[in-house]
């Protein structure tokens, strides 16, 4: 399986030695996936460690080159004023793509940004929805304010934790996206992915699941990723087994209801829980 959302936290403890964090992911089945790189100071200030770009896209670079299958992200603040310096230099270094929470501003104020990202042909992974951070963010992050990335004809993200609280908007806002390339084909040529990282917390993440996969608004067989936001300051194996156990089930609840009153519900690939957690990964790699 591939886990799509590994942090790598500040303040919390050093990052396990890499084949220490190998065999914990091994242990919960994961055999590869995305690191991603310390934050920017405008995430979490970290006054023990330099926190300058360079720096921090070396450190990660470094650590992910020992850890086979794992790729690195690069986590980077559009807003920074050398930030199309910071793209070229991640590109060109061999990040496999970006990491960006907009915590302090409008995705549509970075579309300049996004868009030399799309010519590299990496992809973005975006935080999308409420985030337990210390500023008053939310309004930054709320699915539809990612609707003026459909100006990016190219470009191709994820977003995280389907919007929670917002799961139907963060699915309409899909959906529209899908409407986008079917009525403008060859000129709009984005890809959007859905990331399961929690986010939607168990007791929401069944209707959540069942409105992703059932909604009929798109086909989502092929743009959902699978995550845990775990963290290779500690990886928990347990967790991730939690969370496997816990979508696969839903998962197989929902299958049960589709044969159940099969012409009320668009039907799924046999294969859904393998595209989810391994081969739309490699799509949203670019692969």
């Amino acid at each position: 399986m591939k886990d799509c959302h590994i942090h790598w936290m500040p303040l919390i403890g050093p990052a396990d030695p890499p084949e220490v964090f190998m065999k914990k992911a091994a242990k919960a089945g994961i055999d590869g996936g995305t690191v991603m790189s310390l934050p920017p100071v405008s995430f979490r200030p970290d006054p023990e460690h330099s926190q300058h770009w360079k720096d921090r896209l070396e450190t990660i670079l470094e650590y992910t080159s020992h850890t086979p299958g794992f790729h690195p992200f690069f986590w980077i603040d559009p807003t920074e004023a050398d930030a199309f310096e910071q793209i070229s230099i991640a590109a060109e270094a061999g990040v496999r793509g970006f990491k960006c929470i907009c915590n302090h501003f409008y995705p549509e104020e970075c579309l300049k940004q996004f868009s030399a990202i799309a010519e590299t042909n990496l992809p973005i992974h975006f935080h999308c929805g409420i985030l337990f951070d210390h500023h008053a963010s939310s309004n930054f992050l709320r699915p539809l304010a990612f609707e003026a990335l459909l100006q990016i004809k190219n470009i191709r993200f994820a977003l995280a934790h389907l919007g929670n609280p917002w799961v139907d908007e963060c699915i309409l806002l899909y959906a529209k996206f899908q409407a986008a390339m079917r009525n403008v084909p060859g000129v709009c040529k984005m890809r959007v992915f859905l990331d399961l990282t929690p986010g939607v917390s168990r007791v929401r993440r069944r209707d959540a699941l069942r409105m992703l996969l059932l909604s009929g608004y798109a086909d989502p067989a092929a743009d959902i990723l699978w995550g845990t936001d775990n963290r290779i300051n500690d990886y928990h194996s347990g967790e991730t087994i939690f969370w496997h156990d816990f979508d696969r089930k839903i998962i197989e609840e929902i299958f049960a209801e589709i044969h159940a009153a099969p012409n009320l519900y668009p039907a799924l690939p046999d294969d859904l829980w393998e595209r989810i957690t391994k081969t739309n990964y490699a799509d949203f790699l670019g692969n």
